[in-house]
């Protein structure tokens, strides 16, 4: 089967988990920026884990020429199939010769396409995720973007889908992407370095999504904090780490980070709202609030256990 990009949207990429374990070759780790909306959007479509799919900004026209499975994910995701709105969050056959037209209705955000089958896209260091800074990934394995014209082969899913039952997450379980409940952050390395009143005003001010974000990272706005560091020397950056510069600005690092970075960091966005914060708009406030390392890991434990649970009550 081929997928035929008929309209490329704002910034649209091929995205796959990334590659896990090779910052230290100097890599960065890329992957979706919204991780549970990728492995939801590749569960409904009947895909493996870590199948590639499409993170699309804006709306993304495409043609398929022979019948498949497809769904879509994100947050405030839409998608319509020869003009016909279609369900989000759910299995969807669409015939051969089909238009899909899918995004998001909120500006900036990013939707997911899954499709159903072996995807023939190439690999680059063990992914096929594309990473523009670091001209790796993509179709023609340079770090381009999808562009009106380009063509993805996917070869037929071994899984008799023609039988299958169709795939569904209910409403209740699908992320709410708001920012009423505040993000949770493990303290980090520096953490001492801040004093009490800095770390206090981090966590009792209201942060503003900057229109200075992307896949490298998320700069926020608002009172100021610093650390009592003037230099340090650079260390290995993990995904949600929030760095200070020297003007107290908070910058949280995303998939596409520099792999070492040698600003104080006053901790990481826990993994159980980084998905969350991936979403958030320009001119949206977050809240943030320190939490113990082992209580975010029994939070991760149990998240992920009730996800395992639900596929398979779905199944």
């Amino acid at each position: 089967m081929r997928i035929e990009v008929l309209s490329k949207g704002l910034f649209s990429l091929i995205i796959d988990n990334g590659r896990v374990g090779r910052q230290r070759d100097g890599f960065c780790e890329s992957g979706p920026m919204d991780s549970n909306a990728y492995d939801w959007a590749n569960f409904l479509a009947f895909n493996l884990d870590g199948t590639p799919c499409i993170e699309a900004i804006g709306e993304m026209r495409l043609r398929v020429d022979e019948d498949c499975i497809i769904a879509v994910t994100g947050r405030n995701p839409s998608l319509d199939v020869d003009g016909n709105a279609k369900t989000t969050y759910q299995s969807q056959k669409v015939p051969a010769g089909a238009t899909i037209t899918f995004g998001s209705t909120s500006l900036g955000c990013k939707a997911y396409l899954a499709v159903g089958g072996n995807w023939q896209v190439p690999k680059a260091v063990g992914s096929a995720c594309t990473v523009v800074r670091e001209q790796l990934g993509g179709l023609d394995n340079k770090g381009s973007v999808l562009k009106v014209g380009d063509c993805i082969e996917v070869l037929a899913n071994t899984r008799n889908q023609d039988s299958a039952k169709m795939r569904t997450l209910p409403q209740q379980h699908i992320d709410d992407y708001g920012f009423l409940e505040s993000i949770r952050v493990i303290p980090g390395y520096q953490f001492s370095s801040f004093s009490t009143v800095a770390m206090r005003t981090f966590e009792t001010s209201s942060y503003t999504v900057s229109s200075a974000i992307d896949r490298m990272g998320f700069r926020l706005t608002g009172e100021p904090v610093t650390a009592d560091i003037e230099n340090m020397r650079s260390e290995a950056i993990h995904l949600g780490a929030i760095q200070v510069p020297g003007d107290g600005q908070p910058i949280v690092m995303m998939r596409d980070r520099q792999t070492l970075g040698g600003y104080p960091k006053l901790g990481c966005v826990s993994p159980c709202d980084i998905s969350r914060l991936a979403q958030a708009m320009p001119g949206e406030k977050v809240n943030f609030v320190f939490q113990h390392e082992e209580e975010a890991r029994a939070d991760w434990l149990l998240m992920t256990s009730r996800r395992r649970r639900l596929q398979g009550e779905i199944l």
